[in-house]
């Protein structure tokens, strides 16, 4: 299968040949971003997401030839959300992403700005961690302004951890909030939608057919954020992109082909 690149509106789809090329893209994506913010003399701020699909990023961002393009010297690492277990726990994000990528790649540990939970309680943890940003990355309209924003998605369509139905969901004034997910029985300490859309470059990195209704849920389906969270991410002056495999991006609609002169164009969606 051949590669894709194609916009649903105002966003950017990528898919991959197949899951491999896929995660090479979100590699691509994340190095340019990060050289291109790094080329004038400043400091990249990036949030990390965890899970599976993270998993599979970090080992190619923390070998060659990404190893050494990625100016290591000038990123700060910051989390999108986490589970409220200390570092060290096999489900926290922070010591996924420690394992598999910063460990191996030039990072100072001053640069390294993990959520901290594990100490105190998950709204410890996020009033702490909400100073954290408002001291440490650049803001714009009062908020952080994140460089690169790396997104999952689960199959319920949340994104971070922004559930389905949380009175967190619509929050416009924090940066950083806990809450209890009953649907996955633990508190989550995670950045808020208006933080995450004060970046000025987000991507998701979505995988496998488990999540191709979720993708076009979010993407194509009717707008329904409090159902489907994904549909909350809108940069207010940055760019969106999705990075999917095939499976991922099956049900999504593809843009008509436009007509030759004289023709009929193949696979338009307007042929009755």
């Amino acid at each position: 299968m051949k590669s894709e690149r194609f916009h649903l509106g105002e966003v950017e789809i990528l898919v991959g040949a197949d899951g491999e090329e896929a995660i090479r893209i979100a590699a691509g994506q994340f190095a340019a971003a990060a050289r291109k913010r790094s080329a004038g003399g400043h400091p990249v701020h990036v949030a990390l997401s965890g899970g599976n699909t993270a998993a599979q990023l970090f080992p190619v961002l923390a070998d060659e030839p990404f190893a050494g393009i990625i100016p290591w010297e000038s990123m700060r690492f910051f989390w999108v959300d986490e589970r409220n277990v200390p570092p060290g726990d096999p489900q926290s994000n922070y010591s996924q992403a420690r394992e598999l990528l910063l460990s191996r790649v030039p990072v100072e540990a001053a640069n390294i700005h993990r959520i901290p939970t594990g100490d105190g309680t998950a709204i410890e943890a996020a009033e702490f961690y909400q100073r954290t940003l408002q001291e440490t990355v650049p803001l714009r309209g009062g908020m952080p302004r994140f460089d690169y924003v790396l997104l999952g998605l689960g199959a319920n369509a949340h994104t971070a951890s922004l559930f389905p139905h949380r009175p967190t969901l619509h929050e416009e004034q924090r940066v950083v909030v806990a809450d209890h997910v009953d649907e996955v029985c633990s508190w989550r300490v995670t950045l808020t939608a208006a933080a995450i859309n004060n970046a000025a470059q987000i991507c998701f990195l979505v995988l496998g057919e488990q999540k191709a209704e979720a993708v076009q849920r979010v993407l194509d389906g009717p707008r329904d954020p409090d159902t489907v969270p994904g549909q909350l991410i809108v940069p207010r002056q940055g760019s969106l992109c999705w990075v999917l495999d095939p499976a991922a991006a099956n049900l999504l609609p593809r843009p008509a082909v436009p007509a030759p002169a004289g023709g009929h164009a193949r696979g338009s969606r307007a042929r009755k």
